[in-house]
């Protein structure tokens, strides 16, 4: 009563096969360039530079109990200096 779908062996390799090669080409065409169409966010050197030089500063602020107060001394100025900020 029900009878078997065959599929000819031309339209399998004249057909489907390239249409699904050009699909799977065009989703990793539509991946890079949706890609290349993001920008990237740039960020400035100098700003993470002194963003860097303030979390060193308020990490040795709170372990300064924990040293002695020559090292403190020296630490504090060695991030006090502009010599970070250039």
């Amino acid at each position: 009563m029900v009878e078997d779908l065959v599929l000819d062996t031309a339209i399998r390799d004249w057909v489907l096969i390239p249409l699904s090669v050009v699909m799977v080409l065009i989703l990793i065409l539509r991946y890079f360039v949706s890609k290349l169409m993001r920008s990237s966010p740039t960020t400035d050197a100098k700003k993470v530079k002194e963003g860097q030089v303030v979390i060193r500063a308020r990490n040795l602020k709170a372990g300064a109990t924990f040293m002695p107060p020559k090292s403190f001394r020296a630490r504090r100025f060695y991030f006090s200096t502009e010599v970070w900020f250039l």
